[in-house]
């Protein structure tokens, strides 16, 4: 860095072989998507190449650029939830759009986007559509061709493996599904 700071160009070159593959796994792990991954990484390659003057090396380098792409995802995930909807309706968007495309358009915790991931996709689907979209049970129901019994069951049911993964992230010694939770 202090050589690219001085003036050789091809040093800020050596930077990006050395860590492309790992500010796209920290992209990658952020967003679960290789398209929006590739997106924050680039932008985190020009935030290091605008900012290099601003590295002060009282952190090791690696820490800095983990820092640097943390930042960059945080600012993609941001401009992505603040893309407005197709005709502003949540709603429509919600028949027509992947439980990941939903997602997508949300910005939640780090934390929150690894329990779900955890979740099997019939309770991922159904917790998403409702407390992230924020449908009602009966257009939930609608949508997977599921009884509405059988929605608030895999919500009860998910939220209660979502609420057993985030304990387990906070706290790695506890197990993450509870053993009273049969699927």
């Amino acid at each position: 860095m202090a050589a690219f700071v001085a003036g050789n160009d091809a040093a800020f070159d050596e930077l990006v072989l050395r860590y492309r593959r790992r500010v796209f796994g920290i992209c990658l792990r952020y967003f679960r998507d290789a398209g929006d991954a590739e997106d924050a990484a680039q932008d985190a390659f020009i935030s290091l190449y605008r900012r290099a003057s601003t590295y002060s090396g009282t952190a090791a380098f690696s820490t800095w650029m983990y820092r640097v792409a943390t930042n960059a995802c945080n600012d993609v995930a941001r401009k992505r939830a603040r893309r407005p909807v197709a005709g502003g309706d949540v709603e429509r968007l919600s028949e027509t759009a992947s439980t990941d495309d939903l997602l997508a358009n949300r910005e939640l915790g780090v934390e929150l986007e690894s329990a779900l991931a955890t979740l099997s996709p019939e309770y991922r689907e159904v917790i998403v559509l409702h407390d992230v979209v924020g449908l009602p049970y009966e257009e939930i129901a609608a949508r997977t061709t599921l009884p509405v019994g059988t929605v608030k069951s895999r919500i009860h049911r998910g939220h209660a493996r979502l609420a057993a993964e985030l304990t387990h992230l906070r706290e790695p010694s506890r197990p993450s599904v509870p053993p009273t939770v049969q699927p």
